[in-house]
């Protein structure tokens, strides 16, 4: 256990001395919500979505593609620095067990999404956002998400050997998933065919939820549809990490 809070310890202090990609992980998001925040219109959906103001309706989407971006890219990004100098290797060689350096990692991710997260909220609050009353279930979402896209972040690094490449493979895959998931407007609206994809895909449950949260003030109850989706891809991102992630090579 004192290893684990000393790799836990660690892990943290080396993702916030990389001040460029940290701030830029927190700073990527906030633009985005100030951006959003000056369309001042309703958003003409059916049911219960008619009239919510697009700012209300969009910023739950930004916390989760907040989250993914600093979890899937930021996980494979720094992975594969590690890869780059050495450090995978040597970790190998020491009697530090992988899975206690893994942990450490994953660990570390949560708690600064979390902290990401709570950002987001407070200056999504301060430009006119609505959160809803029960808020505070967002981070509990907000966790979820995380272990599905580190999963993925970790899947990627076991195949790219470079930061560059790291990059590329996960901008690659979290744009299509930012604009096919419901971000910035409903899945309905989308071509009949598409639909049923934009369902499955690994952001969407979470946008959902968040959403439902936010706008229509749902219970975690209410979410049974969202989290075994949710659930469903953590066990796919983990089952991918571990077929492909290698601490000797790429």
């Amino acid at each position: 256990m004192k290893q684990n809070i000393q790799l836990f310890t660690s892990a943290i202090k080396m993702l916030v001395r990389d001040k460029t990609a940290f701030l830029m992980a927190l700073i990527f998001p906030v633009v985005f919500v100030l951006a959003f925040a000056v369309f001042d219109v309703s958003f003409g959906a059916e049911g219960a979505l008619t009239g919510v103001d697009y700012f209300d309706y969009v910023l739950p989407a930004l916390l989760a593609i907040g989250l993914m971006n600093f979890a899937m890219v930021g996980t494979a990004a720094s992975i594969a620095r590690y890869r780059e100098l050495q450090i995978l290797k040597r970790i190998v060689a020491t009697p530090l067990r992988p899975s206690s350096f893994i942990t450490g990692q994953v660990g570390a991710r949560v708690v600064l999404a979390a902290v990401q997260t709570g950002i987001i909220m407070i200056v999504g609050t301060l430009v006119g956002g609505n959160l809803g009353p029960s808020w505070p279930l967002l981070f509990v979402i907000s966790t979820l998400g995380n272990l599905i896209f580190i999963s993925l972040g970790f899947a990627i690094a076991g195949r790219v050997s470079t930061v560059d490449a790291a990059n590329n493979t996960a901008g690659l895959m979290t744009t299509p998933l930012m604009f096919f998931s419901g971000s910035f407007f409903p899945i309905e609206s989308m071509p009949g065919w598409l639909q049923p994809v934009a369902d499955l895909l690994p952001l969407t449950p979470l946008i959902d939820s968040m959403r439902a949260i936010a706008l229509q003030d749902a219970a975690l109850a209410d979410l049974s549809s969202e989290f075994a989706l949710i659930g469903t891809w953590i066990v796919i991102g983990l089952a991918l990490a571990r077929m492909t992630f290698r601490f000797t090579e790429a």
